[in-house]
């Protein structure tokens, strides 16, 4: 699709226009032939662009696919921070370096289910970015533990 929606002749027509006005034969035949191709490649695959997307059908994303597959994520991140707290015995105590030991596990789980092709891309950056967010958010408050 990528191609069929390309500049079709541009640089062609582009090189064409660079020939020294002296010297090449026939220089005005072959910049007109450029643009020819140029302004038929763009009318011939513009006209049916619409057709060929429809021909390809894309794949659309299942919203109840997507649904599991975040819900399953946050099942993963769940059960990294639970480790970190049982092994740290923060039962209802959170200070800064158990949060920080928190996101560290979550943000390896998650690049562990990368490296394991667990979960789509879009989803994982996503997750990550929160992670990101959450830790810089957490590093600016300071306090006590910094």
């Amino acid at each position: 699709m990528l191609i069929w929606a390309g500049m079709r002749g541009a640089v062609t027509l582009a090189a064409a226009q660079t020939l020294p006005a002296q010297g090449v034969p026939h220089r005005n035949l072959l910049i007109f032939i450029a643009f020819a191709v140029a302004a038929g490649s763009l009318l011939i695959q513009g006209g049916t662009i619409g057709w060929f997307v429809k021909l390809l059908k894309p794949a659309v994303a299942d919203p109840s696919e997507e649904f599991e597959e975040r819900t399953k994520m946050m099942d993963v991140l769940r059960t990294a921070s639970e480790k970190v707290i049982s092994e740290r015995g923060a039962e209802g105590h959170f200070d800064k370096a158990t949060r920080m030991a928190v996101i560290d596990a979550q943000r390896n789980a998650l690049l562990d289910a990368r490296d394991d092709g667990t979960f789509d891309a879009e989803v994982l950056g996503s997750a990550l970015t929160v992670l990101d967010a959450d830790q810089i958010a957490i590093t600016l408050r300071g306090g006590p533990d910094s």
